[in-house]
């Protein structure tokens, strides 16, 4: 598992790229945390999710059952 948070100043497309080259690289999941737009991209090798303000991201494939309210983590 991965998660990157990702700066106003980092160019969302590097972000995605560096994502999914940890998914070639035997990564399983990737959490990518954009706060200023209150965002959680949850990226595996077969599916993308988006959570917003109000969702509850949870796990895909690691430490699987574990969830938390997208607010809470962005608070």
């Amino acid at each position: 598992l991965v998660a990157e948070i990702v700066s106003p100043t980092d160019i969302a497309e590097d972000v995605f790229l560096k994502a999914q080259e940890y998914l070639e690289s035997s990564c399983q999941e990737v959490w990518l945390v954009f706060p200023e737009s209150r965002l959680i991209f949850v990226m595996t090798q077969n599916q993308i999710l988006t959570f917003r303000s109000g969702d509850t991201a949870s796990t895909q494939q690691i430490l699987i059952g574990f969830s938390i309210d997208v607010d809470r983590l962005l608070a």
